[in-house]
């Protein structure tokens, strides 16, 4: 790690303890908007868990995974993610007060930077597509489950196994007529799976995002009445 990644790990190191007090550690889970609580088992995120995002909309679909523990007043980390916006997590649902966002790590300092952020911030969502040695996930699981902080994990590959995993296996935007209108939200169908008490399949659908922007439920099918026969 070069002299400025190392400067970098200090100072992101004294702000997340800075926001320590506002963490909930003493709860065993965190919570979840209502339209997840079906996917994930006891209808909460165990602390110490890693969340593993995958399909279309899966950014998305992170950040309104991450509006629960927000909302309930956990601090959010998003780290290396330069395509998230803060109006992107606001309209998820995600509180901006409560929200740090980490510029890419340097090479090589992207361990150091998630573990400086370990029991400081209660969700930590981050790019799948970075890289680190097997020791340094070893220990970053490991530290996971002792200070009960839950990484989110946007696409890329496996690098730390999942205890959960949500996928986005369908999805169809709403809102366009006949060659015109407006897109108004996503209607998605998100599939569960994991290990441990994750491990049965579970499936719900979503509109993601919903009209205030969050994920919200669909609602009840519309009802088509049927024409009545005419007799003469």
């Amino acid at each position: 790690m070069t002299s400025s990644g190392s400067e970098a790990v200090a100072l992101l190191g004294e702000a997340a303890r800075l926001v320590t007090p506002m963490a909930l550690a003493h709860e065993q889970t965190m919570p979840v908007l209502p339209v997840f609580e079906e996917l994930l088992p006891g209808g909460a995120i165990r602390r110490g868990s890693v969340v593993e995002v995958q399909g279309i909309g899966a950014t998305s679909l992170a950040l309104s995974l991450a509006a629960g523990p927000s909302a309930a007043g956990s601090w959010t980390a998003i780290v290396g993610m330069p395509s998230v916006g803060l109006m992107a997590a606001g309209e998820a649902g995600v509180a901006l007060n409560r929200v740090l966002m980490v510029s890419p790590p340097t090479p090589g300092s992207w361990a150091a930077v998630v573990a400086a952020l370990i029991g400081s911030v209660d969700t930590i969502m981050v790019s799948g597509g970075q890289r680190a040695g097997s020791g340094d996930l070893r220990r970053i699981s490991a530290r996971l489950r002792e200070r009960g902080s839950v990484l989110i994990r946007v696409g890329g590959s496996a690098a730390i196994g999942a205890d959960v995993e949500l996928r986005v296996t369908s999805c169809e935007w709403e809102g366009l007529g006949d060659g015109h209108g407006v897109l108004r939200h996503r209607h998605v169908k998100v599939e569960a799976g994991g290990r441990g008490a994750s491990a049965r399949p579970r499936s719900t659908e979503m509109l993601l995002p919903g009209p205030s922007g969050a994920a919200a439920d669909p609602g009840p099918a519309p009802v088509v009445a049927l024409p009545t026969a005419h007799r003469g």
